[in-house]
């Protein structure tokens, strides 16, 4: 087991294992070198702290074995963004001052047999302020792929319909692309605590203003979080284990809001910029933003151009989104922004009578989630997105946990911290050729 510090701290923690099987696609000539690359990357990420006070050399002699592994992976593979980006790789590796021209490319790929990041990367604020060694390899998800797809494809439908409903004035920035993929390997400061589900590339790398960007989302670590955490809260919500529905239509949905919820962070009114809000209130900026994105993307998950075009069930799509929006908060409200931003939707429900605590667990009234969560992007647009810092404290000061740490300590008290965390069992790690 690969072990850093938790965070945040606990006095205990449940490990839950994750088993990712060998992919029946590759050969054992790319599983073994996977394999190898996997054990490079965890020298890697144990040699750098050393590295960087002693100006060792053993560092650069790692990248340059795992230069050569990618060289010789881009060879076992017939797809042209494949092999590229395997090749771009290799030479980031052997030349690291190439980094800030070759990983938007990488970025710029659609490979189709094998997705990779090998390198220093970051996380989180929290879990990796900085950049570390890591390496990992998925396999593209083409089924969920295409659901992230047709989300993209119907987004200025969606948009028009915000528009409509909220504010006629919302508009969209560029935003990234998706790339969905199933992990198998992993290794170095990405397989630490708390495992994440979600890199952005060339930004996690150390490219911040690229020309090119992609979100890569590991599909089975994200449905692996939701069947062994949000599913068991069904309790919470008064709910038996049955009316949840089977995993993979649980991913469709998943997948569909999370991409919702990408989009979302691009919506604004022309000209607002969150950097006055930041400067008043940090904190509270980064809870109001995903909060805006987890509303406005579940909103246009709702849509129903989104639900034909890809069978999603809303009241399936709500209690997902219910029983994610638990899961967050109960990671910590004051701990995470996206916690924060499930404590506001919380609380905004419980004032709208749509959730009630009965002692026990919450009642929930479905039919009214939708129209509440509906008033919630126009609160939020309206005292936010207006860009007046005044009404955009007045709405943190009230629902934001950070002003509210001893409520929002007494409703985590009721509900309980989680303290689960998922391990992975990896084949690939005692795969001998």
């Amino acid at each position: 087991m690969f072990t850093t510090p938790f965070w945040p701290a606990a006095d205990s923690y449940h490990i839950h294992m994750m088993d990712i099987p060998l992919p029946d696609s590759l050969s054992p000539a790319v599983l073994d070198l996977i394999h190898q690359a996997t054990r490079l990357a965890d020298a890697a990420n144990h040699i750098h702290p050393v590295a960087t006070r002693t100006g060792t050399t053993l560092l650069q002699s790692v990248e340059e074995k795992l230069s050569i592994i990618c060289f010789k992976l881009a060879r076992e593979f017939t797809d042209p963004d494949t092999r590229k980006a395997l090749q771009l790789r290799a030479d980031v590796l052997s030349d690291p001052r190439t980094a800030g021209e070759l990983l938007p490319q990488i970025a710029g790929l659609d490979e189709q047999e094998l997705v990779q990041g090998i390198g220093y990367m970051s996380t989180w604020v929290g879990k990796s302020r900085a950049q570390h060694y890591s390496a990992w390899f998925g396999l593209p998800n083409r089924g969920l792929q295409e659901v992230s797809d047709v989300v993209d494809d119907l987004f200025s439908d969606n948009l028009a319909w915000l528009q409509r409903h909220i504010d006629a004035r919302l508009i969209a920035l560029p935003g990234c692309r998706y790339k969905i993929v199933d992990l198998f390997a992993i290794a170095g400061e990405a397989n630490s605590y708390p495992k994440h589900f979600a890199y952005f590339f060339p930004e996690d790398e150390g490219v911040k203003y690229a020309p090119q960007k992609r979100t890569i989302v590991f599909a089975n670590t994200y449905l692996n979080l939701f069947e062994r955490f949000a599913r068991t809260q069904a309790s919470l919500l008064g709910w038996q284990q049955n009316v949840i529905p089977e995993s993979s239509i649980c991913a469709r949905h998943l997948i569909a809001w999370f991409r919702g919820h990408d989009l979302g962070h691009s919506i604004v009114i022309e000209k607002m910029r969150f950097g006055s809000l930041s400067k008043q209130d940090r904190w509270g900026s980064m809870v109001i933003q995903e909060a805006l994105a987890d509303v406005f993307g579940l909103l246009m998950c709702l849509t129903e151009d989104t639900r034909q075009a890809l069978q999603l069930d809303e009241t399936h799509q709500l209690r997902v989104f219910l029983l994610e929006m638990l899961r967050y908060l109960r990671r910590g409200p004051c701990d995470y922004p996206d916690a924060g931003a499930a404590y506001i939707q919380l609380k905004w429900l419980t004032e709208h009578q749509c959730l009630y605590w009965n002692g026990t667990h919450y009642e929930v009234d479905l039919a009214a989630v939708k129209p509440a969560l509906t008033a919630l992007a126009s609160a939020m647009t309206c005292s936010v997105l207006q860009g007046d810092t005044g009404k955009a404290g007045e709405f943190l000061q009230r629902y934001s946990p950070h002003h509210q740490r001893e409520e929002a300590a007494m409703l985590l008290n009721r509900l309980g911290k989680t303290v689960d965390m998922i391990e992975y069992d990896q084949k690939i790690k005692g795969f001998l050729l």
